[in-house]
C-alpha cells in the first residue's frame, strides 16, 4: 500500500506571509479573545513566522466570513459546515459526540427515530438539523439555560448539544442517547495559493510537534481525546462525502441501519490500510471542497461524470419502486397495472405533492382518478407512518430499500408489495472518487474487494435483506445482471 506523500508538505516551509487573519469562535480554555488557550498557542507556534491577526466571533458568523472570503483561516469547524475551504491532511483535535437530552420524568426517548414530530432546539449557528432525518419541529436558542428552561417547562422535547455544555445540576434530571458521534475537527484554509501554502505548512509542523513529544505537552489531559497517539500522517486519507445518515454514523452507535452503510462495513473491513472520513454531501458539491481524495460514496454513474472523475464498478444494487400496502394485495397478482389494481380494489393511493417520481411511475399516475389519489407526507419515514394507520390511504410507491430501513421502526405489522412494472428493474450505485494517484490506488483497491464480496452469500443476502417484496427467483436473476454479468 502506498502511503501518504510527505514531500509537498515540505515545500513552502520558508515561505512566510505578512499577515494571516484568523477566524475562531470563543471556546474557553481553547481560543480565549485575549489571545490564549490550546489551539491559540499552536497556532502560534506553528506560524512563528507570520503576524496572526485574529477576530473572535461567534460560529455562524465566523463561518459565514470565512465564505465571503474575509478570514485566510477559521479554527475548529467540521467539513460540512465549510465546504468552500481548502482542508489538511492534519486535523486540530476530534470533537466530543452530540447527544440529544431529555426530560427523565416525560419522554422515553433511546434513538433517532423517536424524534420524529417531535420539537427539537439547539444553539443557533450548529446545523444539527442535517443529522436528523425525521421531521422535527425546531427552537434556536443562545444559551444553555434557555434551553433548559424550554426543556424543564415542556416547551421543547429534546435539547441537542454536546455533553461538556451541559451544567451537572441538570444531568441528574435528564437522560441522553448519541446522535453525531465524535469526529475530527479542522483548521480551514482559504482555496487558493496561499491558503494551501498555509496548509501545507500546517501539515508540516504538525508531525514535527508530534515527533518530538509538543503535541502532548500543549493539549495536555485533552491529549487522549484527540488521538493523536494512534493517527498516523503517513496513511492515505480518502474522504467519502454522502447525504446517508446511517453512513454518516458509520460504525459508531449499533448496528448500522441502509443498505450502503452496512455494504460499507464489509468492503472497509478489508481496505485496513486507509483512513476513511465520512462527511455530510455539500450541496454545492465542488470538486475541491475537502482537499485532496475527496470521493462520493454511492453514486450513479452518467456520461457527464466520466471524464470528471474515477468511477468503480458498481457494488451497489437497488430495486425500482414498488407499490406497498398493510392489505395483502397478492389477490390482484394477476392485474398487470397501477391503474388496473386502483380500479379493482378501489384502495386509496398516498403521492406527496412534493416528491418527484420516475417519469415512468408519472405516466402511471396521469390515469388514476384524482378521487383516489391523497396527499402524502414528503418524510419516508412519516408517510410510512400514515400507511401503518391506513387512515388517511392504502397504499404508497416506495423503494423496497426505504421499506427495509424504515418500516420495522414504525410497526410489526406484514407489508405486501405489487410489481409497478417500470422499464428498469434496477439502479446501481458507484463510488465516484476525484482524480489524483491516491484515489486511482482507493478505487482499484476498493474494485478488487468488491469483485471478491460480491460473490459471497454474505454480501448477496445484505442486498437481498433489502429487496422487500421481490420473490427469490427474480431477486437472483437481477443480482446476476446488476452485479455479476460484467466480471468476466
Amino acid at each position: 500500500m502506498a502511503k501518504y506523500s510527505l514531500l509537498l508538505i515540505f515545500i513552502f516551509i520558508n515561505t512566510a506571509f505578512a499577515k494571516v487573519k484568523v477566524g475562531a469562535a470563543h471556546w474557553v480554555g481553547y481560543t480565549n479573545t485575549d489571545e490564549t488557550g490550546i489551539y491559540i498557542e499552536l497556532l502560534k507556534e506553528i506560524y512563528i513566522d507570520e503576524d496572526l491577526e485574529f477576530d473572535f466571533s461567534t460560529y455562524k458568523r465566523m463561518t459565514k466570513l470565512f465564505e465571503q472570503k474575509k478570514y485566510d483561516v477559521v479554527v475548529g469547524v467540521t467539513k460540512e459546515d465549510v465546504p468552500s475551504a481548502y482542508y489538511p491532511h492534519w486535523y486540530l483535535d476530534y470533537d466530543h459526540p452530540v447527544n440529544a437530552y431529555f426530560l427523565k420524568s416525560t419522554n422515553n426517548l433511546s434513538s433517532l427515530p423517536d424524534l420524529n414530530n417531535k420539537v427539537l432546539s439547539w444553539f443557533n449557528g450548529y446545523d444539527f438539523e442535517k443529522y436528523i432525518e425525521y421531521d422535527h419541529g425546531y427552537y434556536p436558542v443562545s444559551t444553555v439555560e434557555k434551553a433548559m428552561s424550554l426543556l424543564f417547562n415542556q416547551r421543547i422535547d429534546a435539547f441537542v448539544d454536546y455533553d461538556y455544555n451541559i451544567p451537572e445540576e441538570y444531568k441528574s434530571k435528564l437522560n441522553s442517547f448519541p446522535l453525531v458521534a465524535a469526529r475530527p475537527v479542522y483548521l480551514a484554509f482559504s482555496n487558493d495559493k496561499k491558503g494551501k501554502e498555509l496548509a501545507a505548512k500546517f501539515d508540516q509542523k504538525m508531525t514535527n510537534l508530534k515527533a518530538s513529544g509538543r503535541l502532548k505537552e500543549l493539549y495536555k489531559s485533552d491529549y487522549m481525546n484527540t488521538k493523536f497517539a494512534i493517527f498516523e500522517p503517513g496513511e492515505v486519507k480518502i474522504v467519502l462525502s454522502t447525504n446517508d445518515e446511517s453512513l454518516l454514523r458509520y460504525n459508531t452507535f449499533g448496528e448500522e441501519k441502509s443498505l450502503v452503510s452496512k455494504l460499507y462495513k464489509l468492503i472497509l473491513k478489508k481496505l485496513p490500510d486507509y483512513r476513511i472520513e465520512f462527511v455530510k454531501t455539500s450541496d454545492s458539491e465542488n470538486e475541491e471542497q475537502y482537499g485532496t481524495n475527496h470521493c462520493y460514496a454511492n453514486k450513479i454513474q452518467a456520461l457527464e461524470r466520466q471524464n470528471l472523475y474515477l468511477i468503480s464498478k458498481p457494488f451497489s444494487l437497488y430495486l425500482a419502486p414498488r407499490l406497498y400496502s398493510k392489505y395483502d394485495l397478492n389477490k390482484y397478482n394477476k392485474t398487470t397495472t397501477l391503474i388496473e389494481l386502483l380500479t379493482t380494489s378501489k384502495f386509496r393511493l398516498g403521492i406527496s405533492k412534493e416528491r418527484i417520481l420516475s417519469s415512468n411511475i408519472q405516466l402511471q399516475l396521469e390515469n388514476v382518478s384524482e378521487l383516489q389519489v391523497k396527499n402524502a407526507a414528503f418524510n419516508t419515514f412519516s408517510r410510512l407512518q400514515q400507511l401503518a394507520m391506513l387512515d388517511e390511504f392504502d397504499l404508497t410507491i416506495e423503494y423496497p430499500s426505504d421499506i427495509a430501513t424504515y418500516w420495522h421502526e414504525v410497526t410489526d405489522a406484514e407489508i405486501y408489495s405489487f410489481d409497478l412494472n417500470l422499464k428498469s428493474p434496477f439502479t446501481v450505485g458507484h463510488l465516484m472518487c476525484q482524480r489524483s494517484g491516491e484515489s486511482a490506488r482507493f478505487v482499484d483497491d476498493f474494485d478488487k474487494v468488491v469483485s471478491k464480496l460480491i460473490q459471497s452469500s454474505e454480501y448477496k443476502e445484505v442486498i437481498r435483506s433489502f429487496a422487500i417484496g421481490l420473490s427469490s427467483e427474480r431477486f437472483e436473476y437481477i443480482y446476476q445482471q446488476a452485479l455479476l454479468r460484467d466480471m468476466n
